[in-house]
């Protein structure tokens, strides 16, 4: 059966029931309890401890129609962990991405970050940081960036895993809303002050943090009036060990490795800048002779050496500052103001110190792999290939040990500063025209700049040196020594082609600008009927600078070199093994060198220009309509309570970008689209302590913004790439269904089991082939002095499309207990405990050409949390496990003949504890990754090679706090 005859009979069968349901409401009125208009907006109530939020946000969840699922701070300020992202996870179903040691992004069943819409006080948001190379660097695309935030920020998180047509469609995954703290929930003057002090056992830093909150409601001859302010800011500097490799590569590429005596060699034969010729490899480095046997066993394309193999130190250094506004006026009992203005800017200068073998990633032209002679090597049998292309059904293999001579190796400094600043204001109304009618509004603007105007690498090298890299011990920490002393920047040379200054800049800014209308009639206490219009602008505008030619550098004498330079030192431990690289090396001191070159000048030498295709801007203008009806009834002698509704959306879409050519051109492109969205959700207590659930609906979620652009990219550092958008793609549709049981046994308690099915109709995925420059049919004028060999180096192809998508499908358990029966101490203990199982199969375009069927990206098939807590009337503690299974970020991958990237299976623990003095001061502390679990990603699905193992050491973080 087709998906588009499945999802039509889905389609029918859902509406069919919704009429049903809505029929049998109807005639069932007269039967229905007496009690207030059916209304899923559950009244902010004031909680505090842990025990009370899980109590709260427990009964949010009962009162729903949905599937929804709550958190809520302790207290004014204190929500329950350090990182929004981290909160989140607790909710089944939930996975969050860590970058530097702290959640950024969150998968919901198995939905990457794109396919979740995240609101902040009922208005859609976007927020944007950056990252590291090996991390996807600046999030350029819908996926909203939970780290940028300070958490004491907020009061709650709702996320909602099914649609209600009165909610914004634009989600596959979940809409998380974020609520910060309103001053007419609190009773009077409200006054709090917290500061904290961290520790990370790998930086030795302390990290200092501040919070305070001031706030009072009044009682007026106008109305009942409230305001509030809180201001949360924090320092964080801190270290990271990282081994990358930097992706891996088939030997075969760039040229494979130098040949031996009366083989045929690579051009030119005879060089004599680099001494290439028929019996030397390069200056100093001879061939292999005509008998070797070394050379066969390394040359091909079923044995794998890393691209980069490096070790490197990071300097992490993030200053966070926000702050709210929330100001209230009830001037009659029916009718509210509100006023909320949040602000955020996430600040972070990052320097990161690498030490590298550097030719195993070019080729010829670069004084790459052809020059670098294999004098020994062991290797690992990787298992048999199902990558289609030419390796496809062989036995791989990767490297184990090997010894080189004639490998140029670099040092390596990247520094990053970027900054997003945050700021949004909205302004929301409620007035009851009637007993029975009620009107509401909401105005809001949100505005996310991220700034990078400094990525800025400078590396120097010493070459044609002796290097060994041994993966017999671990296969996530080789041993590698190099033949020289590495800490002697005399021993290294800057120069042209030994040096490389790459500079960039990436400004992007997104704004959004809502309009949003809704009317309630409570018909009867069985039957509300909802309709409203919503109406989104929404502009994503990024623009991109660099140099034309990195190659162009100054040459330093070495006395010169050894004045700009600096050592790394005390590299490894805690966790890296000792002795399996070096402690200190040679590495730029950033400051003098710029300071030296006048580096950011943007004239001369170090002028930069536009990066057209990284220039691209997508305005989007959603107008939507719905119409909902909210139900309460008894059916058989059951309560049900539900909604059922439809929602239309239109979108409206204009594109720019510049297309690759002689001259870049800017070109632009439109498109529009509409959705028609019904939905349905049903809540059934069949007994008093049970609730059966049922809904289902069609949902809709854009194109990412990365996909959209109609011009196209030229990347030609690293693993070139060419990568052009496609401003006509649909969006991503599906129908869904949830099926759910929960059985609230206890007071604050229940056990609940979810089933969920997703029939995903369409989906967006790059098709993209592997081939050598001159095979794209593009000017060779456009490699310029890149370096890039238009023979060799294979270059990575991309370009979206709608696709076939599949069924997504699962389920969740979720149990939550106050063990208050217990005796003794015990009483006051506590757990949380949830576990989620998806899968869901997509067929994927391969770079080599035909398909492969493999998780959809971004999917953990196996996750888990659990939390148990002790709490007494002083005293609290809790300790966390999070668990998610391996991942796929990267569907082809982006080096030759593998399949795929992604991350390996990860379990975090993180614990928190306070301990109340009095009524005003509290005393806490806060471990995150208390066992400093290391993170991996890794290359190719049947070898399973390391990509990246890094970590950032434990962070404690212990801090007092008053309350008035």
């Amino acid at each position: 059966m087709s998906s588009s005859k499945h999802g039509w009979n889905s389609g029918c069968s859902l509406l069919a029931l919704a009429f049903v349901g809505a029929m049998a409401a109807t005639d069932a009125r007269a039967q229905a309890q007496a009690g207030a208009a059916p209304d899923n907006t559950v009244e902010e109530v004031v909680v505090t401890g842990f025990r009370e939020s899980l109590k709260s946000a427990l009964n949010i969840k009962r009162q729903s129609s949905g599937v929804v699922d709550a958190i809520k701070a302790e207290d004014i300020a204190d929500f329950p962990d350090a990182n929004l992202a981290e909160s989140i996870q607790r909710v089944p179903g939930v996975s969050i991405t860590r970058v530097a040691g702290e959640g950024r992004t969150i998968t919901v069943r198995g939905l990457p970050p794109a396919f979740t819409r995240v609101r902040i006080n009922g208005m859609e948001a976007q927020s944007t940081s950056g990252a590291t190379t090996s991390d996807r660097g600046a999030n350029l695309g819908r996926g909203f960036d939970f780290n940028t935030f300070a958490s004491e920020l907020f009061s709650g998180i709702t996320v909602r895993k099914t649609a209600q047509a009165e909610v914004i469609e634009g989600s596959l995954g979940a809409t998380v809303d974020l609520e910060t703290a309103r001053p007419l929930d609190q009773k009077g003057l409200t006054f709090v002050l917290g500061a904290s002090a961290g520790y990370n056992d790998l930086s030795k830093h302390s990290d200092p943090k501040a919070t305070v909150v001031l706030g009072n409601r009044w009682d007026t001859p106008f109305g009942e009036f409230g305001a509030q302010a809180s201001l949360a800011w924090s320092k964080r500097k801190f270290l990271e060990d990282q081994w990358g490799s930097g992706g891996w590569n088939p030997a075969t590429v760039d040229g494979g490795f130098c040949t031996p005596v009366g083989r045929p060699v690579q051009n030119p034969v005879d060089n004599a800048a680099n001494g290439t010729n028929a019996l030397n490899c390069a200056t100093g480095v001879a061939r292999p002779a005509a008998n070797d046997t070394v050379f066969d066993l390394a040359n091909r394309s079923t044995v794998f050496f890393p691209r980069l193999p490096r070790y490197g130190r990071f300097h992490h250094n993030q200053e966070r500052t926000g702050a709210t506004l929330a100001l209230q006026w009830k001037p009659t009992s029916r009718t509210s103001l509100s006023f909320d203005a949040l602000y955020s800017n996430y600040d972070v200068k990052r320097e990161e110190n690498w030490l590298e073998g550097f030719s195993f990633a070019r080729a010829i032209s670069q004084n790459g792999k052809p020059q670098t002679a294999v004098r020994e090597l062991i290797l690992r049998n990787a298992g048999t290939s199902h990558t289609a292309g030419t390796n496809f059904g062989q036995t791989v293999y990767d490297v184990d040990f090997a010894r080189f001579d004639g490998v140029d190796v670099r040092s390596d400094t990247q520094h990053d500063e970027f900054q997003n600043v945050f700021q949004q204001y909205t302004l929301a109304g409620t007035h009851e025209l009637t007993d029975r009618i009620t009107v509401k509004g909401l105005i809001g603007y949100s505005k996310s700049d991220y700034d990078q105007p400094m990525t800025t690498t400078i590396m120097f090298q010493r070459p044609n040196t002796s290097m060994t890299i041994d993966f017999r011990k671990n296969r996530d920490q080789p041993t590698i020594t190099h033949g020289f002393d590495v800490t002697d920047a005399s021993l290294y040379s800057f120069a042209a082609p030994n040096a490389e200054v790459r500079l960039s800049q990436i400004f992007t800014t997104n704004i959004y600008k809502t309009v949003d209308l809704n009317l309630a009639w409570a018909v009867d206490d069985a039957l509300t009927i909802k309709v409203g219009g919503h109406y989104d602008e929404f502009s994503f505008d990024t623009s991109a600078f660099q140099r034309p030619n990195n190659f162009l550098v100054p040459s330093f004498t070495s006395a010169e070199l050894k004045n700009l330079t600096k050592v790394v030192s005390g590299f490894g431990g805690h966790g890296l093994d000792a002795g399996v690289f070096p402690t200190s090396w040679a590495t730029i001191d950033y400051d003098k060198f710029v300071a030296n070159q006048n580096l950011y000048s943007q004239t001369g030498l170090y002028n930069l220009a536009p990066n057209y295709g990284g220039i691209r801007r997508v305005d989007e203008k959603v107008s939507s309509a719905y119409l909902q009806a909210d139900l309460r009834t008894e059916i058989a002698g059951l309560p049900v309570r539900g909604d059922v509704g439809f929602r239309f959306a239109r979108t409206e879409l204009e594109s720019r970008g510049y297309q690759i050519g002689l001259t870049p051109q800017q070109v632009t492109a439109d498109h529009s689209y509409h959705d028609v969205l019904p939905s349905l959700n049903v809540s059934v207590d069949v007994m008093p302590d049970l609730v059966l659930r049922f809904s289902g609906a069609k949902t809709v979620s854009r194109p990412d913004l990365g996909f959209l652009t109609p011009g196209g990219s030229l990347n030609l550092t690293g693993t070139p790439s060419i990568t052009s958008g496609n401003p006509t793609l649909d969006p991503i549709r599906a129908w869904t269904a949830d099926l759910g049981a929960e059985w609230y046994f206890a007071p604050g308690a229940i056990l609940g089991v979810g089933l969920f099915y997703k029939d995903i109709e369409t989906y967006v995925q790059n098709q993209s082939q592997q081939l050598t420059f001159r095979q794209t049919g593009l000017p060779m004028a456009l490699l310029g002095s890149s370096g890039v060999d238009p023979d060799n180096t294979p270059i990575t192809v991309t370009r979206p499309l709608n696709t076939p998508g599949g069924p997504l499908k699962g389920f969740e358990i979720n149990y939550q207990q106050s063990f208050s029966f217990l005796p003794g101490f015990l009483r006051h203990t506590g757990a949380l405990v949830n576990y989620t199982y998806v899968d869901s199969q997509i067929d994927y375009f391969l770079a080599a050409g035909g398909m492969t069927t493999n998780d959809l990206i971004g999917l953990s098939k196996n996750a888990y949390n659990a939390t148990l807590y002790y709490e007494d009337s002083k005293f609290s503690a809790r300790v966390s496990a999070s668990y998610r299974d391996k991942s796929i970020v990267a569907l082809p991958a982006n080096n030759p003949l593998q399949d795929l990237e992604g991350y390996s299976p990860n379990l975090t623990f993180d614990m928190a504890a306070s301990y109340q003095i009095n009524d005003h001061f509290k005393l806490s502390l806060e471990g995150l990754n208390i066992f400093d679990r290391f993170n991996r990603q890794y290359i190719d699905s049947d070898r399973d090679s390391t990509f990246v193992y890094t970590h950032t050491g434990r962070q404690f973080n212990l801090g007092l706090q008053y309350k008035f």
